[in-house]
Formats: structure tokens, C-alpha cells, sequence
């Protein structure tokens, strides 16, 4: 099968595990308020979208690649047999596993592993789960990260990623700070890669997008971490350069809250695996 393109194109992708670790270890505390707020609202919207297919969670067990705090995880967890949720990030974990406790939530369990390195032997867990998501999550980043949720899968996955993402401040900094172009992220590489693996698999995924747009507000200092836990994804900031950051959010926050407008656009990937279009028969 033709693969070799998108496995160069996809590994221009490749990302360090330590960093994309800090980096959700640093958000992850903004990440459990914002499940706080928006939990049920985005969980009701997914669920809708599998009543379409006459999908329900009764009896289902769900593994999330990427669970984060326990925002979808939780959530079906309410209605499913089982869920397992796994993310690279301790902190990420540690909060997941509160809100189980503290909502009483037994059928759920949280693992940090990262799910690039995962050994499905080991785990015994081919074919284990009826239902496999990886929402908003990078895990999922080359083919073989993608064979492995379908390797893990008897029943249906379902991925979901940006196409397009905007924030005004980040914008700014760049430009205004940094003195260089915005970078151009390569957002929707692994939705095209996907897709286009998947139909070498002889698998058509359902393919739909969704618009979002929303006002952050933080504190200077969760601003200030913010900014430069996205800026340093890639390539180290300088002391230099975080110290003028700092300086430039204190100028523009108003009774000390840095206020920004996040813009995304996301695609919904979703399909039903069949024993014809496992990766291992197709190998």
C-alpha cells in the first residue's frame, strides 16, 4: 500500500514526549477548571452525534487516548461498563483520578502512559474496548499510532483534531515581542493523514466540522504560562524574550486579567472497524 508519503508527511509532525509532558503538566490546571465549566454541554454534543448512528454507551468499554482531567472520560463513564484513560501528563492524571473520587465514579481508571510508547500485548488489550476515542489529543501522530487505536478497537473509534485555531494575544506576541512572523502550526496534518490512511485501509470515515469560538480570561501569571507553554512547543524562549512576555501582558491586562478570543475550527473523524480492514491482515 502507498503509505511512504504520508508517513513523511506525518513525521514532519513528530513532536518530544518530555516537552509535550511540561506542557500539558503546566495546563492541566486550567484544563480541570475548563472541564468544570463545559463537561456535560460537549459531552451531550458527542453523544448526540453517536445517537445518529444508533451508538449508545450501555455496556460499551471505552478506552480515551488523551483523556486529560477526566472531561469526556467522567462524563461516559455515567453510562458505559468501563472507561480507561490514559494521557502523558502526571498532573493531568492526578486530577482525573480526584474527580473519579470525589464524584464517586468507580468504572473508570487513569493511566499516564503515553500512548506513542504503549504495548498492546502487554496490556492485553487487542480488540478489548468496543469504542475508542482520541479527542483533541496529539497522540495520535503517525500511522502507527493510528494502527494501534484501530489494533486496540473492535467496535468503533472516533478522533477529532484542529483544522484552524486563532488567538489574538499569542498573534501579538509574535509580532510585537518576538519581532517574527506568527508560525504557521500544522493543524489538520493529522485529520488529512488519518483520513487518507484509513481509506488505504479500505475504511470511509464520516468526516464532519465544527466551528468554536470563545473568550479566555487569566490571571497575568496563568497567561503568562500559558503563552509561553505554547511558544515553547518546538524551540526554548530565552530569558530575555519571557521577561519582555511578561512585561507585555502586564501592559495589556486590565485589573490584573489578560483577556483573549480563541477561534477553532475542528474536523470529527468516525468509523466502524471490521476484521477486513484490520492494519495486521493488511501488512
Amino acid at each position: 500500500m502507498p503509505f511512504k508519503y504520508f508517513d513523511n508527511l506525518w513525521n514532519q509532525n513528530s513532536a518530544n514526549l518530555e516537552k509535550q509532558k511540561m506542557h500539558w503538566d503546566a495546563r492541566a490546571k486550567e484544563f480541570n477548571e475548563y472541564r468544570q465549566q463545559t463537561s456535560e454541554e460537549k459531552v451531550a454534543k458527542l453523544l448526540g452525534f453517536f445517537n445518529q448512528y444508533k451508538i449508545s454507551l450501555e455496556n460499551l468499554d471505552i478506552l480515551d487516548i488523551g483523556c486529560g482531567a477526566g472531561q469526556f472520560s467522567l462524563e461516559f463513564a455515567k453510562q458505559a461498563k468501563s472507561v480507561t484513560g490514559l494521557d502523558i501528563s502526571t498532573q493531568m492524571i492526578e486530577y482525573a483520578n480526584h474527580n473519579a473520587q470525589t464524584e464517586r465514579i468507580t468504572n473508570v481508571q487513569f493511566l499516564e502512559l503515553p500512548w506513542e510508547n504503549i504495548d498492546l500485548a502487554t496490556l492485553g488489550w487487542h480488540k478489548k474496548f468496543d469504542l475508542t476515542v482520541a479527542i483533541m489529543t496529539p497522540a495520535i501522530n503517525s500511522r502507527q499510532s493510528l494502527e494501534r487505536m484501530m489494533e486496540a478497537t473492535k467496535g468503533y473509534c472516533f478522533m477529532s483534531g484542529y483544522l484552524e485555531r486563532h488567538e489574538k494575544v499569542k498573534q501579538e506576541i509574535e509580532q510585537n515581542v518576538l519581532h517574527r512572523e506568527p508560525r504557521k502550526p500544522d493543524h489538520g496534518r493529522s485529520i488529512y493523514c488519518s483520513f487518507n490512511i484509513l481509506w488505504l485501509y479500505g475504511i470511509h470515515p464520516e468526516i464532519s466540522y465544527h466551528s468554536m469560538e470563545r473568550e479566555n480570561d487569566r490571571t497575568v501569571e496563568e497567561a503568562f504560562a500559558y503563552y509561553c507553554a505554547q511558544l515553547e512547543m518546538k524551540n526554548a524562549l530565552k530569558d530575555a524574550e519571557k521577561d519582555a512576555i511578561r512585561v507585555y501582558l502586564e501592559k495589556i491586562a486590565q485589573n490584573g486579567r489578560v483577556k483573549d478570543i480563541f477561534k477553532s475550527k475542528t474536523a470529527w473523524l468516525f468509523w466502524k472497524n471490521t476484521s477486513n480492514n484490520s492494519p495486521l491482515t493488511n501488512k
